[in-house]
Order: structure tokens, then sequence, then C-alpha cells
């Protein structure tokens, strides 16, 4: 099932490094985190010239320039020898792992990831969401379907 919307979560009202951000990093942010084409890992094509369509005075090269803005704040990490971009805390901001069908998602979306550095963030979102969320459901699914990706996260 393709995602109709995007989480934006109030308690972001009160996290520092997201008022350190300006306006348009958090429009364009918010574009990244509702798009149509973002995966259930929080991957999407790193696609500039579709976004700098969404509003009238953004352009190619100002979308590249605060996609890198995001990624030095930690908030992305990009790939452009593999064309993809990763939002770091979309499986914990999005609650992918508490359900079971997202958490297949999930597991089928991982397995396309093809950048090295966005699979490594990703497995770091993971071991702080293992560590803080031992509880959530999804965990026995990937313990069961990744089973080296699990042994990975005890062992971090």
């Amino acid at each position: 099932m393709a995602r109709e919307y995007g989480r934006y979560l109030s308690k972001s009202h009160r996290d520092c490094d997201w008022t350190a951000l300006t306006t348009t990093q958090h429009d364009c942010f918010m574009a990244l985190v509702s798009s149509e084409d973002i995966n259930w890992a929080g991957v999407l094509p790193y696609v500039p010239t579709r976004f700098a369509g969404l509003a009238a005075d953004l352009t190619e090269r100002k979308v590249e320039a605060v996609w890198a803005e995001l990624a030095r704040a930690n908030l992305l990490v990009i790939d452009k020898k593999t064309g993809e971009l990763g939002v770091r805390t979309f499986i914990k901001h999005d609650n992918v792992l508490a359900k079971p069908n997202l958490t297949k998602a999930f597991i089928r979306a991982f397995s396309h990831v093809r950048s090295a550095s966005i699979r490594q963030a990703i497995m770091g979102e993971l071991a702080k969401l293992l560590a803080t969320r031992p509880d959530l459901a999804g965990w026995a699914q990937i313990e069961e379907q990744l089973p080296e990706l699990f042994l990975e996260l005890f062992a971090e």
C-alpha cells in the first residue's frame, strides 16, 4: 500500500535541532518525508529537479543546497553515486516497526537499498530503536527474515 501522508510530530516544535533549521529547510525536509516516492526504509531517489517544482521559488540548485545542509545537520544521508537519499529517522518517526505489515514493507525496501552509507545509517537508527523500543512488534519479523541484520544489531 502506498503512503497517503507523511507524519509531522508536534514534538518537533520543542526539538532544538529542528528549531535551528530555516523555513526552507523545514519545507524541503517535509517534502521528502511526505513524498510518494519515499519507501518504508525512508529512502527515495535523489532527484532534486522533481522537488524544485514544488514551489515557485525553488530551483534544482537550491534544493541540492538545502539537502546538503540537511545532510550536514544529520537529518539526511545522500549518496549521489547510487542516486539515493535517506531520511535518517524515518523508521523511528513513522513508527514503521510497530505494525507487522509495515515491517514487511520495511524489510522489502531495505533489501533494495544500494547505498552502503544509507544502509549503515539505517542500521544505526535500528540499533538505537532496539535499545529504546525492544517491545516493537517488528523485531520478531526482522529476526526471522533478516537474522544476520538482527545479530548485527545486538552486536552494536
